[in-house]
């Protein structure tokens, strides 16, 4: 207990990160040099990176409480420029090879319109470990009692905090389940490119596109989520596939990042609600 008592302090918080990274590069460099399955991979990558989701709460975000929203705004900001540049000073700055012996990554063909199309089976797996995810996280949120004391503390964090609920706990399990979340999607992302580019997955441009997503589907609404990650990768393959290169046309796929902020623009002018989502004039 009193192991315990030293961290629960504020003034332990810098030392309670600095810990929480070492550890996280300590497991992660150990993880990369055993022979794990895809899943096992990926259960022990959920699980560590949501303890660090959960760590960051604590030392960054914590103290923030009731500050204003730029506050919290620029820490994000920040928590997001640290993690990435750490990932890139402790790990690697260089393509890095991810693509674990499995079925789900051995070569598929099929034909559309009478034209031959290579892929993997990435594309069934990618849908099927979404779906099974965001039903776990659905029902989660909507029939457990810490699922709604989630809902509860979204839309009035201090009302919430007036009727019971422990908001520092349901905040701190958000970061663990967002953090969990994102460590799944880092694993699909590798396994389905074969390799994981440092500055592209630990950077804020990814962040920005989950953001972009979530407000083209809708910011509240789960499936919209869903929906609107899928519809802005859509956007960006089938576009640049759209306008390929050619001798006399440079192509548009250096530009289908600029395809994720459009499409936001357009339903903020459109739906500012999202696709499926609902009243987010509160929320953002």
């Amino acid at each position: 207990m009193q192991f315990l008592g030293f961290f629960r302090t504020e003034k332990r918080d810098p030392i309670v990160l600095a810990g929480a990274l070492i550890a996280f590069a300590v497991v992660t460099f150990a993880l990369a040099s055993t022979q794990l399955g895809w899943f096992a991979a990926m259960v022990a990558s959920m699980f560590i990176t949501g303890v660090l989701g959960m760590t960051i709460d604590r030392v960054a975000y914590r103290p923030l409480r009731g500050a204003p929203r730029n506050s919290m705004l620029i820490t994000a900001i920040a928590v997001s420029f640290f993690l990435q540049n750490f990932g890139i000073l402790a790990f690697s700055n260089r393509q890095t090879p991810f693509r674990p012996q499995s079925f789900w990554t051995s070569m598929l063909q099929f034909n559309v319109f009478g034209e031959p199309l290579y892929t993997s089976w990435m594309i069934v797996l990618v849908p099927v470990v979404t779906a099974v995810l965001v039903v776990a996280l659905t029902l989660f949120v909507t029939r457990t009692r810490l699922g709604k004391a989630m809902r509860a503390t979204a839309q009035d964090a201090e009302t919430a905090q007036m009727m019971g609920v422990n908001v520092d706990r349901v905040i701190a399990t958000t970061f663990l389940l967002g953090s969990m979340l994102a460590a799944a999607a880092g694993v699909l992302w590798g396994m389905t490119f074969g390799s994981i580019n440092q500055p592209a997955i630990f950077g804020i441009l990814p962040g920005i596109k989950a953001f972009a997503a979530a407000v083209i589907g809708g910011i509240g609404s789960l499936p919209g989520a869903v929906v609107g990650g899928v519809l802005l990768g859509f956007l960006e393959n089938f576009l640049t596939a759209l306008f390929p290169r050619t001798a006399a046309f440079g192509g548009i796929t250096e530009y289908k990042d600029t395809f994720a902020f459009l499409a936001m623009i357009l339903i903020l002018l459109i739906r500012p609600s999202g696709i499926v989502g609902e009243d987010l004039s509160e929320k953002v």
